[in-house]
């Protein structure tokens, strides 16, 4: 065997040498994965808490009036459509529902006929609660409930509107006469 090979043989090569200037080593970025698991996570959390607080939080209870008022919308949908019974149906709740309201539930169980010869529908109440025009769209109702009266479109709207008022009227605070100022009688000292 020759020097020159037994030399190479024990020596090193140069690429192995330690002395020799190399490039850098790419390092894995091992956190990026976990750190992007842990960011889905925390949005996905937030979002279903976000979800189960928004159907959680207390709905607004809608006023009696405002019940009313919707109720007197799908009325007003009926009667373009031409369905009187349906309209007369959502119309006769709603205005004894207001009536109720305002006098008591003993009117609610009341046809037509006793609430016209209730006490009531006399002065000095009845023209604070509208009694006449009351009990004329009631017996409109009436016919179109059990009668199933045909009722014309502009019949349905014009006694819609009338609901709509009269609604409006019963929900809203009675009307007080003012207060009379009255003078202090004299007094007597003895």
């Amino acid at each position: 065997m020759s020097p020159m090979l037994a030399l190479s043989l024990i020596a090193p090569a140069a690429a192995d040498d330690i002395r020799d200037i190399r490039g850098l080593i790419p390092i894995p970025a091992w956190w990026h994965r976990p750190l992007v698991i842990a960011a889905v996570v925390v949005v996905a959390l937030g979002v279903a808490l976000l979800v189960r607080w928004w159907r959680a939080r207390p709905a607004r209870v809608a006023s009696p009036l405002e019940l009313a008022r919707r109720a007197l919308a799908a009325a007003e949908t009926h009667a373009l459509a031409g369905r009187a019974h349906e309209w007369a149906d959502i119309v006769a709740e709603t205005t004894r529902g207001a009536l109720a309201a305002r006098l008591g539930t003993e009117v609610l169980p009341q046809t037509t006929t006793e609430l016209s010869e209730a006490p009531w529908a006399r002065p000095p109440v009845a023209a604070e609660v509208h009694a006449e025009r009351l009990l004329e769209l009631l017996e409109t109702c009436d016919l179109a409930r059990f009668a199933r009266a045909k009722l014309d479109t502009k019949t349905l709207l014009a006694s819609t509107a009338t609901a709509g008022d009269l609604v409006e009227r019963l929900y809203s605070p009675p009307r007080r006469p003012p207060p009379r100022s009255e003078v202090p009688s004299p007094t007597v000292s003895s």
